[in-house]
C-alpha cells in the first residue's frame, strides 16, 4: 500500500533528490536520498485519462513492481517517467499551486494514463 506523501516543492532540498537504481536495461526505481531503501511507488488506479489524474503516488519501503519505471525521452528532449506495472500510467504532477517553498510542499503527485 505504500505510506507517505510524495508532493511539489519550489526548489530542490534534501527531500527532492533521488537516485535511479537499475532494475533491468530500461527499468529503474527510484530511491530517496533522505531516506535510504525508500522508493517512489505508484497505483496507478483506474485505467483511464481524467482531467485531475487518478491512482496514488507515495513510498514504499523496498522495490519491488509498483516501485519500477521506464524513463523516456520524448520527441522535444524532455522525460517521462512511466510504470512498469501499469504500462499505460505515467508520473503525473501538477504545481500549479507550489508559487514559493513551504516546508510540507504543496500540489499534487499521482497518475495519468
Amino acid at each position: 500500500a505504500g505510506v507517505g506523501t510524495v508532493n511539489c516543492q519550489f526548489g530542490a532540498g534534501p527531500y527532492e533528490k533521488f537516485i535511479l537504481r537499475p532494475f533491468a536495461s530500461d527499468e529503474y526505481s527510484i530511491e530517496s536520498l533522505q531516506f535510504p531503501n525508500v522508493y517512489l511507488r505508484m497505483d496507478g488506479g483506474v485505467p483511464s485519462p481524467h482531467e485531475l489524474g487518478y491512482g496514488i503516488v507515495n513510498g514504499q519501503f523496498g522495490a519491488g513492481p509498483y516501485e519500477r519505471f521506464v524513463i523516456g525521452q520524448e520527441a522535444d528532449g524532455k522525460y517521462s517517467i512511466q510504470s512498469v506495472q501499469f504500462p499505460k500510467a505515467y508520473l503525473r504532477m501538477d504545481g500549479v499551486s507550489v508559487r514559493s517553498y513551504s516546508g510540507s510542499g504543496g500540489g499534487t503527485v499521482n497518475a495519468q494514463y
